[in-house]
């Protein structure tokens, strides 16, 4: 077997740091996917109701809430989720280019 130089040891050495990133960051989209899941089924089923006021789970306790405000919050965090999404997305394109210069680099 043929020993690799300091260099292509190096660029070994970042790949691997750059697969263990790779795979933390999709564990994480795939949580924010899964929250967008819960947030979409909730505002579907807020849109279907027709009463004025609904109970929101707030920790361990149900308050009694205008059906409209929660909804409006319900949106207010699809939106963010949607924005985290997209960047960890943006991310993941990095990352994946930077695992294939350095599998390049170092021969694959």
């Amino acid at each position: 077997m043929e020993e690799l130089s300091p260099q292509a040891k190096h660029a070994l050495v970042q790949l691997q740091t750059y697969q263990q990133q790779f795979q933390m960051l999709i564990y994480q989209k795939q949580q924010l996917e899964l929250q967008q899941e819960e947030i979409n089924s909730a505002v579907n089923a807020l849109e279907k109701e027709k009463v004025d006021e609904v109970f929101k789970a707030i920790g361990p306790a149900l308050v009694k809430k205008k059906r409209i405000d929660v909804l409006a919050d319900l949106k207010q965090t699809q939106e963010k989720l949607e924005i985290r999404v997209k960047t960890f997305e943006s991310q993941e394109k990095k990352l994946t280019a930077k695992m294939k210069e350095l599998s390049e680099k170092i021969g694959t």
